[in-house]
């Protein structure tokens, strides 16, 4: 039932050289053509990793027993995965545990999927990333928006999710709004953009629902069925979903969210925002998140340089370098890493990626916790990375 317009009742040791092509590094059988992809998920054991091990897990059980964590963390070393752990429970309520393949809502991180869905149809020339979004959404009152705008958060559209209650109260309360409308809504109220398209960068929601609708438009499919068919059943990620609150799957494993308070844990409420896909809305676990991580040293998705344009830095129209490519973020100092953190309502996620080195860290809480960018710094430590 739909309380008002706006909400329902209801985030050593390397065993390859860097020098080493990343391509040729990276442990997958693959054939695009056949569309078979295969990762193993077993955790190595060999003696050199094992104070590692033991650091790490024991680190998250102390988080764990003071109610500061509740989820699973995979850390993986040139490409093998040298740690994979659960602590506590899928549901609180049935008491379920969670398990490696538990799995969580995303978030932000699911950004990276979509940005990938993209530059595919690019890859097939279906797609000009400076094409302008109009041309594919001619119901769209702006120009000048392209769609690598859209891709790197420099379109200036405002962060629409954020103004549910300003520009949703119209909507019929009977009704879960969903990607196709956002061109609408944004055509009817017509909100100002914040600067000129290509001249700053702000962190945009928007855009990465108006990119997922793209998807659909392009493709002629739901956003849900490409990103199932092209990316999870290749990469045989069993246990991957996107989810809008409109037409919610069937979610293998899933785990469901929460906040901590005086009488324990509690579930959150669903929201009508979550009839939205592209800027979140993807279910996945840390086995899937790896064999996802496996897949982008191969070009299984995409081809070898829209790989390296996927985890760029952005420039700006005045030239100024900002720390962002498509899908993810980067940093200052390190060229060879991206990562990315989401949060939304009780989840939490984390994927960070050295692609120099082949390692990769993935974290997924569901109790709103807020210690995984320092599980995260711990981790760095244990695998000699920044």
């Amino acid at each position: 039932m739909l309380l008002g317009c706006l909400y329902l009742s209801g985030c050593e040791l390397s065993k390859i050289e860097g020098s080493q092509d990343v391509l040729e590094s990276a442990k997958v059988d693959e054939d695009s053509i056949s569309g078979t992809f295969d990762v193993s998920v077993e955790v190595v054991n060999y003696p050199e990793f094992s104070a590692h091990q033991k650091r790490i897990d024991s680190y998250l059980q102390r988080l764990h027993k003071r109610r500061l964590f509740n989820g699973s963390v995979l850390v993986s070393k040139g490409g093998e995965i040298i740690f994979k752990k659960s602590y506590g429970y899928s549901n609180f309520e049935r008491k379920e545990p969670l398990l490696p393949e538990s799995s969580f809502h995303l978030a932000s991180v699911s950004k990276q999927f979509t940005a990938v869905s993209v530059l595919m149809l690019r890859d097939e020339g279906k797609i000009n990333l400076d094409d302008d979004i109009t041309e594919y959404m001619p119901e769209l009152p702006y120009e000048g928006i392209k769609v690598r705008h859209l891709l790197n958060h420099t379109s200036g559209l405002i962060n629409f999710l954020n103004y549910v209650p300003t520009y949703l109260c119209y909507w019929d309360s009977c009704k879960i709004a969903t990607n196709t409308e956002m061109p609408y809504i944004l055509s009817d109220k017509q909100p100002r953009l914040q600067f000129k398209p290509g001249t700053r960068f702000a962190y945009n929601n928007t855009g990465y629902v108006l990119l997922a609708h793209l998807v659909e438009k392009v493709s002629g499919m739901t956003f849900q069925g490409f990103v199932q068919e092209r990316i999870f059943d290749v990469l045989g990620m069993t246990n991957s979903r996107v989810v809008s609150l409109a037409n919610e799957p069937i979610i293998p494993n899933r785990v469901y969210n929460y906040q901590l308070n005086r009488w324990g844990y509690q579930p959150f409420d669903d929201d009508i925002r979550n009839g939205f896909v592209g800027e979140k809305g993807i279910y996945s676990s840390v086995e899937d998140l790896f064999r996802w991580d496996q897949a982008l040293y191969s070009e299984i998705l995409l081809k070898e340089e829209t790989l390296e344009e996927l985890m760029g830095y952005t420039n700006l129209d005045n030239g100024r370098r900002v720390l962002y490519g498509f899908g993810w973020r980067k940093i200052k100092d390190n060229p060879d890493m991206v990562y990315h953190y989401g949060h939304w309502k009780g989840a939490r996620a984390c994927i960070i990626r050295y692609y120099k080195d082949n390692d990769a860290i993935i974290i997924l809480n569901n109790t709103g916790s807020s210690t995984l960018k320092g599980i995260a710094n711990k981790i760095k430590k244990e695998l000699g990375q920044k």
